[in-house]
This record gives C-alpha cells, sequence and structure tokens, in this order.
C-alpha cells in the first residue's frame, strides 16, 4: 500500500506496516509503538511527530529526490534499521535510548539532535557528494550541535569536513578524539614506516592510510573507537593497539 500525504496538520496515518509519504506536511502524529515493515518519505516535512518505541525495518527518510525535513520530532526508544539515507534534514530531534543501523548519510543534515543508545554501522558526511548536489541543492551538510555524549558509536565514521568541535562526542577509555588529526596521523606513519617487524608494520600500515583517506577527504578531526579496530578481521589487534597508542601519544 502507498500512502500519500499531501495536507497540512493532523491526519490519520493507516495502521498497515508499510507507510509512504509523499510531499506529506504533517504535525503531531503519533507513531509510538509501531511495528513498520518499511518507511519512505519523498519531500515531506513532519514537526513534532513522535516514532516514540516504534519498529522499523527498512527506512528511508529521504527517498527521491527532494529532501524531507523533521522539526523537533521525537525518535525515544526507537529500533531503526536504515536503507539509503537519501536527503533528509533532522532539527531538534530527540534519538534517546534508540538503536539505529546502517544510516549512510551522504546527504542528511543534523542540527541539535540528541542521541543516546546505540548507533552501528553509520556514515555521517560533511560534504554532499557531487553527484547528489543538483538534488541536495548544497555542497556542504549542516551538521551543527549535536549530542552523541551519551550514545554507543560501533563502525561509525565521520567524514569529509564534519566539524567535530561543534558537536558533543562520547568519550571513555575506547575512545580516542584526535584535534589536528593530520599532523598526529603524518607524525603516527613516520613512526611505523620505521619499524623493523615487517609484518606488524605492513597491518599498522594499512590502517593508517584508512585514517591518511579520511583526513584526505577533509575531516580535519577524528573520533575513534579502538574496539573497531582491535576486533576487525582486516587487521591484527596487536597492530591496532600500536596505532592507538601512537594516535593517543603522539612523538613530537
Amino acid at each position: 500500500m502507498k500512502f500519500e500525504a499531501k495536507s497540512v496538520g493532523r491526519m490519520r496515518i493507516p495502521p498497515d506496516k508499510v507507510i509512504k509519504l509523499d510531499s506529506a506536511h504533517l504535525r503531531g502524529e503519533d507513531l509510538s509503538g509501531r511495528r513498520i515493515i518499511q518507511f519512505s518519505a519523498v519531500g515531506s516535512r513532519l514537526e513534532d511527530c513522535r516514532f516514540d518505541g516504534a519498529r522499523i525495518d527498512n527506512a528511508s527518510f529521504g527517498a527521491g529526490k527532494a529532501t524531507s525535513e523533521y522539526v523537533r520530532c521525537s525518535f525515544d526508544g526507537v529500533r531503526i534499521n536504515f536503507g539509503p539515507g537519501g536527503y533528509a534534514r533532522f532539527f531538534a530531534c530527540t534519538f534517546r535510548d534508540a538503536k539505529l543501523s546502517n544510516w549512510f548519510c551522504f546527504a542528511v543534515e543534523l542540527g541539535r539532535c540528541e542521541f543516546s543508545g546505540l548507533i552501528r554501522k553509520s556514515v555521517f558526511n560533511g560534504t554532499v557528494p557531487k553527484r547528489h548536489r543538483t538534488h541536495a541543492g548544497r555542497e556542504r551538510n549542516e551538521f551543527r550541535d549535536n549530542d552523541f555524549s551519551q550514545a554507543e558509536l560501533i563502525d561509525v565514521s565521520f567524514r569529509t569536513g564534519i566539524d567535530l568541535s561543534r558537536q558533543r562526542l562520547p568519550s571513555g577509555k575506547d575512545y580516542l578524539y584526535v584535534q589536528d588529526a593530520e599532523s598526529v596521523v603524518d607524525r603516527a606513519y613516520a613512526e611505523v614506516s620505521a619499524w623493523q617487524d615487517d609484518g606488524l608494520r605492513s597491518q599498522a600500515m594499512g590502517l593508517i592510510r584508512t585514517l591518511q583517506r579520511t583526513v584526505d577527504g577533509g575531516q580535519q578531526q577524528l573520533l575513534l573507537r579502538e574496539s573497531d579496530f582491535v576486533d576487525s578481521a582486516r587487521i591484527s589487534g596487536k597492530a591496532a593497539r600500536a596505532v592507538f597508542e601512537l594516535l593517543r601519544n603522539p612523538m613530537d
């Protein structure tokens, strides 16, 4: 079933497990506790809507070629597996005690949003890829004043120029915030290149080159989770721990 909403204000969203909004402008709608197999929105605007406790198996909050906006919406307690992030903007939304997976945000904007719970396997871009700029209508994504400090981020990347100094980030022994990423990664590269253990050096260089690509893509600060690399099948735990030690204690 395709549900197209084009009126403004409150309306009854059908109880079906597939919800597709097209050019909708909704205020105060409540989808709390719903089990939704598929949710998609094209060129829609949702204000003060509630998704609290909802389970969404496949979500595309920015489907189609027009941007959808979510203003002061509550996603507290949701469990969402995302499809493509698409073209979407979230402003002053809350994602408390949420579980969010596979959120690949290349043309998604976030402002003054609050997160806690778990975010897994997700990417946030500061720059819109060239192929998406015509539909997005911009080159850069607004990404500011978001609070991730109470969230657990597993395999989450901030890329292409997101200013992490304007976000609240999680802390703790497993997380590493690198302020001057280019110089710190370059110093680590110089250190590792001089290691005598060929196997360890090769493994460590693979990790450092990954970080260099992120820096070369425009990311000036890094937020890294050591466990993401220690537990990776692509690099030994010994090499990952050695690199993180260099990143935490860069030599002059």
